[in-house]
Formats: structure tokens, sequence, C-alpha cells
């Protein structure tokens, strides 16, 4: 029994095992180097499993399902690359951020790159930018397409409708509403007296949200172009604005320190202000099911709070510089940061745990934003570049 044979490779001396070769003692081998207290013996009787056929693929699998530290992150890239039915089922609700890279680097724009968003059917970036254009580009090869010209200002919000028909973006003290398959400003929307730092879109299509440095909150209908309400929350900027999934709930952050949370009809506040931050709030994000929103503050945290009674579930550290920009993913479970210490971070939501840090980027992150699908991440930054996130495939160019 378990006698070496022609094709078994005997483990000793100096020289490692051929990848392709099998080694003595079989599978059966693999299996108690597996068991092994060494993690270095773990990898290796796992990346030689995959020379026992089916039954090596299976125990491969079985350590996938089972594990949930180190030997795992070893199995992904292993397995990632099979093309087997039951492997692609086994990983298909994976979303493996600690294997994410910059896939490629999307040059274009002459500034600032102040503001990202990804199409809801995911197959387009819009980018704006400090040098008064928005950009739109090919997100699975990152090619150019258009330029939307005509703003007088700086780009610094923008965001698709949820039809994805309409982008609708700051410019200046105005807002622009374009029409996508046209590629044709649409509607420009005026009444703020200050910059526009954040727009957004509600839940039906018809109508958006906007908040300025004149200190205050509009609700915009789009049919007629016209603002139905107007409300003065903030002493200061508002920096952030986000309107909840069933579109009845404004929350807001803003340069006096303070987040605020009322009706988007009556204006009714939601809870009384919060104040837990300690400088200025600049992004808000709220979860797909309603029930909690993120905050990204130049206090350098990222804080978590229960949308129906306001109170803080927990805070994140670890950016080393303010917080610019903060989003959830799809699937609720995930929270991008981006960050003047020139990272992305990638936290879970439930948890609060750290899930990686991507750096690449030369300066400030101004904005993030995740795919639908959460394999893809897109990031723009003051060093004018736009970056896209995610598993490289061996043929991704890397600067476009």
């Amino acid at each position: 029994m378990n006698q070496p044979r022609e094709s078994d490779a005997v483990l000793g001396g100096q020289n490692p095992a051929p990848a392709s070769a099998v080694v003595l003692g079989g599978l059966e081998g693999v299996k108690r180097r597996l068991a092994s207290p060494d993690i270095e013996q773990q990898i290796t009787a796992l990346k030689e499993a995959f020379n026992y056929g089916e039954a090596g693929l299976d125990l491969a699998l079985q350590v996938w399902k089972g594990e949930l530290g180190q030997l795992k992150w070893a199995a992904y890239p292993l397995l990632y690359q099979r093309e087997e039915p039951k492997v692609k089922q086994a990983l298909q609700d994976y979303i493996p951020y600690n294997f994410f890279n910059c896939i490629r680097t999307l040059e274009g724009h002459r500034d600032w790159v102040a503001s990202v968003a990804i199409s809801p059917d995911g197959q387009t970036i819009a980018s704006g930018s400090y040098d008064k254009f928005i950009k739109l580009w090919d997100l699975s090869t990152g090619h150019f397409q258009t330029t939307l010209k005509g703003h007088s200002n700086s780009v610094r919000s923008l965001c698709y409708s949820p039809d994805g028909l309409r982008l609708v973006n700051s410019d200046g003290e105005n807002i622009h509403v374009w029409n996508l398959q046209t590629k044709r400003l649409q509607t420009i929307l005026k009444g703020h007296s200050k910059f526009v730092h954040s727009v957004g879109y509600s839940p039906d299509n018809l109508t958006i949200v906007s908040g300025s440095s004149d200190n205050s909150i509009k609700v915009w209908n789009l049919q007629t172009a016209e603002v139905i309400r107007t409300f003065k929350k903030h002493s200061n900027a508002v920096y952030s604005v986000c309107i909840s999934p069933d579109g009845k709930t404004i929350v807001s952050g803003s340069r006096d320190n303070t987040i605020q949370a009322f009706h988007s009809y009556t204006g009714q506040f939601r809870f009384p202000t919060i104040k837990n931050h300690l400088h200025p709030v600049r992004s808000i994000c709220i979860s797909p099911d309603g029930k909690t929103f993120v905050s990204g503050s130049e206090d350098k945290t990222i804080k978590i709070w229960d949308l129906q009674t306001g109170k803080e579930i927990r805070t994140l550290t670890g950016h080393s510089n303010w917080v610019s920009c903060v989003t959830i993913s799809a699937d609720g479970q995930t929270i991008a940061s981006g960050s003047w210490d020139n990272t992305i971070k990638l936290w879970n939501l439930q948890t609060g745990h750290l899930l990686c840090t991507l750096k690449g980027h030369s300066k400030v992150v101004n904005s993030v934003a995740i795919s639908l699908d959460g394999n893809t991440i897109v990031s723009g930054s003051n060093d004018k570049t736009i970056k896209v996130w995610g598993l490289r495939s061996q043929n991704s160019p890397s600067v476009l």
C-alpha cells in the first residue's frame, strides 16, 4: 500500500515537487498535509490536490467551503481559473475583495475627478471633473465613449436615474439633467444661490434632491423643472444628501458637523440632530434595505447609524486623513470609503471589520462607486484619473 509509483514525486531534499507531479501517498497524503498545523504545508497540499482529477477538485472545494482564514484565500485564485460548473456555483456569491487590484486606469480629464458613477445596467462609467466635463466610459473595457460638454463650472456631483435613462449633475449653483439616449442636455434646474455639492435621484425617477453651499436642500420635480420644496436644516454648506429607497426620508451631512434626517414631503425630523462627528460630514449613503445609513467625515471616521432611531451603531477607524466619500454595495454587505489619505477601504457593514485597502491613487480619492454585482469598484481622484478595481484578467490593459 502507498508504495511509490512511477509518477510519484518523493518529497525531501532541496528541490520542490514539480507543479504537475502527484506526491507520495496519493490523495490521502494530500489530506494528511492539509491537516498539518503548518500553513505553508497546507497551502502546498492544496495546490497538489488539483493533480488528482475530480477527487482532488472535490477536496479543494471542501477546503473552500469549510475554511475561513489564510487557506481559504489560497484556495480562491486556484478555483477561480477553473471552468467546471460546480466550481462556478461555489464561487458565485463570494466577492474576493482581498484579491482586488487596479484593473485599469482611465486618463482623459485635465483636472481633478470629483465624482464617478456606474450606470444601473453595469455597462458605463460616468465621471465628472473640475475641468467642467463629464466623460462616459465602457466599464468592461475602459474605452472612452463620449464627453458631455456645456458646463460653466466644475462637476462636483453626478448620479444616474434608477432607470438609467438620465444623468443628473451639479454645475456651479445649477443642476444639469442629461438624456443619455441622445447624449443631449435636457434641462437646467436653477434655484440654488451657491455651489451645489450633492445631487441624488429618488426611486420614482421623477424627483431629485440637492444640497448646496447656500445651506439649503431642495427637492425638484423633473417634469416641470421646478423646486417642489426647500429645506433649511443646516447652518453651513450641505455637502451630501441621500434619499431612502422608499423615497420618504432625506438624510443630509453638512459642514456644520451635523447630520439631519427628515421626511422628504413634510420636512418633519425623523430624530434629533446628530452631532457625533467632530468635523464636517462629507458623505452620506443609505443602505438598500433602508434600515441603516453611513456617514464619512473630516474627523477621519466612518459611522454607521440606525435610520429608524438615529442611534450610532459603530464607528470605523482606519483612514489617516479626511473621509471624502462613502457608498454601500447593492447587497447591503459592504461599505467602500475614499479618503484624503489616497486610499479606498472596504468594510463589512454588519461587523465593521476592515476587509481590505486599495492603494494606487497618488492624490485624494473624491468619489467611489460599486457595481450592482459587487465585482467592480470605480474611483475618481485629484490625480485626474479614474481607476477600475477588481479581479485582473490576463488580457486587461492597465492604462487607457
